[in-house]
């Protein structure tokens, strides 16, 4: 494996500083291991290191992830104080210049930042780390509709934004599992299944899917749990396990055409669901992991293009209807109307997406809405 180095001290070898704070370790070197040209040739992957790693940084016993915080208003104090009480170390600045500043002059595993900032904003800030820190994680925050700027978060790529005041246990989950990458996939993870149950139905075909949320919605329903809108709820699973069995196996086309499909022998949709204390999750996985960040944020994106397009249209009576699709119309629905979500993608292995809900699920304000996708791409 050949590795960008950038000196070589006494015999052992830095790592560019681009890779991730647990994979900049110095890999011992011999003359057997400098080829002619001077080039290196390093026998030892530091990738396996780096997923074996728990921490960036130890004090004695003390484990901590370093975060940046960049906010300019008095909430900065707020998510300073979250995160110190988890055990992280934080470093906070106020605007975008003095983020970039900080990320010269120190290692951190994860940035979190307010969209609104003085002088340059956050999305000039998240190109700079698209830019020169790629692997760090960034999580965004803002008080406004994200749909207000969704342009941006889908030009910049970005995975991540939370809706304030945020949710302190969704924010360090979140943080964990963006820098870990360590329990992203399983529903027990999102959500502490009373007495341990989880259930699971497996779906081979597409007449299956109304029947397994039938079984769901009953299973609820018998936990004691409200269900407001039962409507609402099928729609959403529906559109979910219809993405599921159609779009990632090759069956697009099937779905614009509404022919029913049965899947390839060993293939299948996994459906968890579980009961906590005070909520209940679903999770829909597919084991072909063929979604990813950008087409999520695309079919998102093209989304709500469309509901902007139908609300001028009412306005001015002109006729749209040619231009409506169903593309990203799930997403939207879960983005909106569910106040914990993820979407969990390992690249070409599985994708896995939890919903969680409140024990009366009856939410209507979309301006709150978030977005949360967790992408391993190793």
């Amino acid at each position: 494996m050949h590795i960008c180095i950038n000196s070589v001290t006494r015999g052992a070898l830095k790592i560019n500083k681009n890779l991730p704070p647990c994979r900049r370790r110095r890999l011992r070197i011999t003359p057997a291991h400098i080829f002619p040209t001077g080039r290196i040739f390093a026998l030892r992957d530091p990738l396996p290191a780096y997923n074996d790693c728990t921490c960036r940084k130890s004090t004695g016993a003390v484990v901590m992830y370093n975060i940046l915080i960049v906010d300019f208003t008095s909430y900065r104090k707020t998510l300073e104080s979250l995160f110190a009480s988890a055990g992280y170390a934080t470093r906070s600045c106020e605007s975008a210049y003095d983020a970039m500043a900080l990320l010269k002059s120190e290692d951190f595993d994860l940035i979190v930042t307010e969209v609104e900032l003085p002088g340059d904003n956050a999305f000039d800030l998240y190109n700079y780390i698209g830019t020169y820190y790629p692997y760090i994680p960034t999580i965004m925050i803002t008080a406004k509709n994200i749909d207000d700027f969704f342009g941006r978060i889908f030009e910049e790529g970005i995975g991540n934004v939370l809706h304030k005041p945020v949710n302190g246990e969704e924010l360090l989950s979140l943080a964990d599992k963006l820098i870990t990458k360590k329990n992203i996939f399983g529903i027990s993870h999102y959500l502490s299944p009373a007495g341990g149950e989880i259930r699971k139905i497996r779906i081979t075909a597409s007449g299956q899917i109304q029947k397994a949320i039938d079984l769901i919605i009953a299973q609820i329903i018998e936990w004691g749990f409200v269900i407001t809108s039962k409507a609402v709820l099928t729609l959403i699973l529906n559109e979910m396990l219809i993405n599921a069995v159609y779009h990632s196996h090759g069956f697009t086309k099937e779905k614009e055409k509404r022919v029913p499909v049965t899947l390839a022998e060993g293939d299948f949709v996994d459906i968890f669901f579980a009961r906590g204390e005070s909520r209940y999750g679903i999770s829909i996985n597919d084991y072909k992991g063929k979604l990813s960040k950008k087409r999520i944020l695309d079919s998102l994106n093209r989304a709500i293009e469309q509901n902007n397009l139908i609300l001028r249209a009412a306005e001015s009576g002109e006729d749209v209807s040619s231009l409506v699709s169903e593309t990203g119309r799930g997403m939207d629905l879960v983005r909106k109307l569910l106040a914990e979500y993820y979407f969990v993608i390992k690249r070409d292995v599985r994708t896995e997406i939890i919903l969680l809900f409140d024990r009366e699920f009856a939410r209507t304000d979309e301006t709150g809405s978030s977005l949360k996708i967790i992408e391993d791409l190793a």
